[in-house]
């Protein structure tokens, strides 16, 4: 495809950002203009979902179009392979300008509890923060992942975010400390505080900022690009200043998702984390916390999502700026959601329910997409990246390949499917399932799901109880219905297909070259 046809990519990530947070997705409180924009003007998928509920192993996902168990990172901690080629370094290699700013977190942010910060090699480990505070990283490696330029935040506030709010506030570090006495949730990471750093120097504003600075460099360029700009919000801790943190203070929040008793009808891990605070890749403590506090984090959630909307509008108003608006694909999404007291919980813990799982996805190009559409299929971020390579015409990267395929009937090099025939309006549906995995280290566990248009089945590897939910008589999964008779049958019927999912989009890669 001519460079003068292949779209631009501006991809605005949200960290723990789940699928109803939204104006334009129902949400009666929080208000996303920008957002809501884009959705009007192109298409919204409302059955979107994570491919796994975590943010290391959903993003290198997204740049490698493999499972979590194709490309390693089952779980947070893991760091991506550097040998597995990439969505972005596919594009680079077409000629695409590739860009990361924020949050990339596809290497470690902190080393094992017994590190020695001398023993490692920085090399190893740029995304780590300690490297950052220490001054043995300074700057991201080139390329990264397929990425020609990276400003980089880890955490939030080390990496060059921190460089550039150090130059404008030198006091920052002050500014940033919690008061002395502020509303928490006991023992938890969902701590919340108004925050004395003014919201003009927040990271929304710096990414905004450097968005834009990468539109005006693109202006001269004939390549077309490819940006993805990802912040850690509305992930905790939330801390923000106002507006944002007074925004809904007296709102009505709504009432989670959840019913007296329910527990005693999960598996038993969703006790534990109720009243135990066990800790977990997602870093959840225990969620038996007051019912007032629990209103008051939901509200300053809400006032994160709001702030992240107004970056997206700058964001795209910049590029509108730069006069490149015209033939750039603009999507908005998230890595996973949060729980937010839903069935008892918070955070991201170990679960596949639609909290964590299904997330925001909102793609716009009026030139290339039907505008205004709200699209029932099935959509898994396994698809993201075979999506936008088809969308730019570039094939899919396979590593070393023979002249010839040596196995003429071998699979497709990625298990997901490109959705833009859903994007285009040419169909309503590309799969009548999607999967999720996670591999729960801390607890000893493996949780495998499928999710059809009707039902979703979570299978616990080794164990006799698990998760199955009638999305259309229950769509808020209040009642498990593992062991009701009269879902036998079903339940038999979904655990084959699991079976069958599971093992089609097991890798294919690397290529066989040759006999053994």
């Amino acid at each position: 495809m001519p460079d003068s046809l292949r779209p631009n990519f501006v991809f605005i990530v949200a960290d723990q950002l789940r699928y109803d947070l939204l104006s334009c997705t129902g949400h009666p409180l929080v208000k996303t203009p920008h957002i809501d924009r884009l959705a009007e003007n192109g298409v919204r998928f409302d059955r979107a979902y994570t491919v796994q509920p975590m943010c290391m192993a959903t993003r290198s996902t997204w740049f490698t179009g493999r499972t979590p168990r194709g490309h390693g990172v089952r779980c947070n901690g893991i760091p991506l392979r550097r040998d597995i080629p990439t969505m972005p370094e596919a594009l680079r290699n077409a000629g695409y300008c590739t860009c990361g700013i924020g949050k990339m977190h596809l290497n470690l942010w902190m080393p094992h509890a017994d590190y020695e910060l001398d023993s490692l090699n920085p090399a190893d480990w740029p995304e780590a923060i300690p490297m950052w505070e220490s001054g043995r990283v300074t700057e991201m490696p080139s390329p990264y992942y397929g990425l020609d330029k990276v400003e980089v935040m880890v955490g939030k506030m080390a990496g060059d975010y921190k460089n550039w709010l150090l130059e404008r506030e030198p006091n920052a570090r002050e500014l940033l400390v919690p008061p002395a006495h502020f509303h928490s949730v006991e023992h938890s990471p969902d701590v919340s505080w108004k925050s004395n750093l003014p919201a003009e120097l927040h990271y929304t504003s710096w990414a905004a900022e450097r968005s834009g600075a990468f539109f005006e460099e693109m202006k001269d360029q004939d390549n077309p690009f490819f940006l993805w700009c990802s912040i850690p919000d509305p992930h905790p801790v939330y801390a923000v200043a106002n507006p944002w943190f007074d925004m809904y203070r007296d709102a009505e929040v709504p009432e989670p998702v959840r019913r007296e008793g329910e527990l005693d009808s999960l598996p038993p891990h969703y006790r534990e984390l109720f009243t135990k605070g066990l800790f977990t890749a997602g870093r959840i403590a225990k969620t038996d916390i007051d019912r007032e506090c629990e209103r008051d984090l939901t509200r300053v959630v809400c006032g994160m999502v709001s702030q992240w909307d107004a970056m997206v509008g700058k964001i795209v108003s910049n590029l509108e700026a730069a006069g490149l608006a015209e033939n750039t694909v603009i999507a908005v999404m998230s890595d996973h959601g949060q729980m937010l007291g839903d069935h008892w919980l918070y955070n991201m813990p170990p679960t596949h329910l639609d909290g964590t799982a299904r997330v925001p996805s909102i793609w716009y190009c009026p030139e290339r997409f039907v505008q205004g559409k709200v699209s029932q299929g099935l959509v898994s971020h396994l698809d993201f990246a075979p999506t936008v390579l088809d969308l730019a015409g570039v094939p899919i990267p396979e590593g070393d390949v023979p002249p010839v395929p040596e196995a003429k009937n071998q699979r497709a090099p990625w298990p997901g499917k490109s959705f833009a025939s859903l994007l285009t309006g040419k169909e309503e549906n590309i799969q009548d399932s999607v999967i999720i995995e996670n591999d729960a280290d801390y607890l000893g566990m493996r949780q495998r799901s499928v999710v059809t248009a009707d039902y979703h089945l979570t299978c616990y590897i080794g164990e006799s109880y698990g998760e199955l939910f009638d999305l259309k008589n229950d769509p808020q999964q209040l009642f498990n219905r593992w062991d009701d008779p009269g879902f036998r049958e079903v339940k038999r019927d979904l655990q084959v297909l699991l079976m069958e999912r599971f093992a089609e989009t097991d890798s294919t890669l690397p290529r066989r070259l040759g006999h053994a």
